[in-house]
C-alpha cells in the first residue's frame, strides 16, 4: 500500500492538474477520460479494501479520503521549496493510515516502499 500510494503522489506532482482532469472525467461520462478514470478509482477503492481487510489500513478511511490526501501531498509536493516537507508529511499521513500490521510491512526502503515504525 505504502509503494503504491507513493507512486501515486508522485505521478499526480509530476503531471500538474491530472487530479483536476480526473475528477472531471470521473464526473463526465462522455469525457474520453471517463471509464480509465473510474478503472484507475475502482482499482484504488480495491487496494484500500484488501489492505483494510488484511487489517494494514484504518477501516475509517475510506477512497474519497485516500484522494484527497493524495491531492493534497501532491500539491504541497509541487510548490517551490516544499518537496521535504511533502515527503516528510507523507510519511506522517501513512502512519497515521496503517494500522499495526500495516506499518510492519511498510518495507525497508531499499524497494519504494516507505519505512514505518510500530509505536
Amino acid at each position: 500500500m505504502a509503494g503504491w500510494l507513493r507512486e501515486f503522489v508522485t505521478f499526480t506532482t509530476e503531471y500538474h492538474g491530472v487530479v483536476t482532469s480526473m475528477v472531471r472525467a470521473i464526473e463526465e461520462p462522455e469525457s474520453a477520460l471517463h471509464d480509465s478514470c473510474v478503472a484507475l478509482k475502482a482499482a484504488g477503492a480495491r487496494l484500500l479494501a484488501d489492505a483494510q481487510s488484511a487489517d494494514a489500513v484504518r477501516a475509517d478511511v475510506d477512497g474519497a479520503d485516500l484522494f484527497v490526501l493524495v491531492s493534497a501531498l501532491a500539491w504541497l509536493g509541487d510548490q517551490p521549496g516544499q518537496k521535504a516537507r511533502a515527503d516528510r508529511l507523507f510519511d506522517l499521513v501513512l502512519t497515521t493510515l496503517l494500522t499495526g500490521s500495516g506499518a510492519a510491512a511498510g518495507g525497508d526502503g531499499a524497494d519504494g516502499e516507505t519505512e514505518v515504525a510500530d509505536g
